[in-house]
């Protein structure tokens, strides 16, 4: 199991624009990366207290990965690519492309409650 969060920025007025893109990119990431165990994209809920405040425009994306191999994949297949190309525009850019905060996590307990999630 391969496992990490990632963070990007939606440029200022793009937001809707780009949630929209992102919920159709996980889509398209549960139709053609079997390996791609979980993808979920979470912005934040400034209704609530959050401590410390995210950025606006923060977008951060949770994954489980059958293994490395199956995030390389990810990163260097046609739906993620394509998205980048197409979209990453609407995303703060570092050298042409989104500007990426990465963490790789282990494991160390826990579950998910699937007859739950994503109802």
């Amino acid at each position: 199991m391969y496992t990490l969060i990632s963070k990007w920025t939606i440029l200022s007025g793009k937001e809707k624009e780009a949630i929209e893109l992102l919920k159709n990119l996980a889509v398209k990431v549960k139709e053609n990366e079997p390996d791609t165990w979980t993808y979920l994209v979470h912005t934040p809920d400034f209704s609530e207290i959050n401590l410390p405040t995210p950025a606006i425009g923060e977008v951060v994306f949770f994954e489980i990965y059958k293994n490395k191999e199956a995030f390389t994949a990810h990163v260097e297949g046609h739906v993620f690519l394509d998205f980048v190309q197409q979209h990453g525009n609407l995303f703060l850019n570092n050298y042409g492309k989104p500007y990426v905060t990465l963490e790789i996590l282990t494991n160390q307990a826990g579950f998910i409650r699937t007859e739950h999630f994503l109802k």
